[in-house]
């Protein structure tokens, strides 16, 4: 498995590939904005980036509160949320460091319960090797 993608009705992607070495690219993007970066991080973080999404996928028809899930330089942070009509939402920030400029961007993808399944087995699949 090389990349996951999720889609969200919007039209806005949130796309992880290339994990190897420890490091993974997570990009996203919308009609008014792309934001690319590469993400460092453990085993650890990869084993609960695919618990995070297993656990969503047992849990489809919706929970209380938020799961999070968070790189451990701080450069990736997922929260995410559910709502009893099948929607998940994923919080999203991002941070860049690892140039001359820092930047920030935040924004939201909203994916049907439905595609929780497939995106826990390919994210499994991408993670593995950590």
């Amino acid at each position: 498995m090389s990349k996951v993608t999720l889609t969200s009705n919007t039209g806005t992607k949130l796309e992880f590939s290339d994990a190897s070495n420890e490091y993974f690219t997570v990009e996203f993007s919308s009609p008014s904005l792309t934001a690319l970066h590469r993400v460092w991080m453990r085993a650890e973080e990869g084993e609960r980036l695919i618990y995070l999404f297993e656990e969503m996928a047992e849990n489809w028809t919706g929970w209380e509160g938020v799961k999070l899930w968070n790189a451990i330089e701080g450069d990736l942070n997922l929260s995410c949320t559910s709502d009893k009509l099948g929607h998940i939402t994923i919080e999203v920030e991002l941070v860049g460091r690892n140039s001359s400029q820092l930047w920030y961007v935040e924004f939201n993808v909203e994916i049907e319960a439905g595609q929780l399944e497939r995106v826990a087995r390919e994210i499994k699949l991408l993670f593995k090797g950590y």
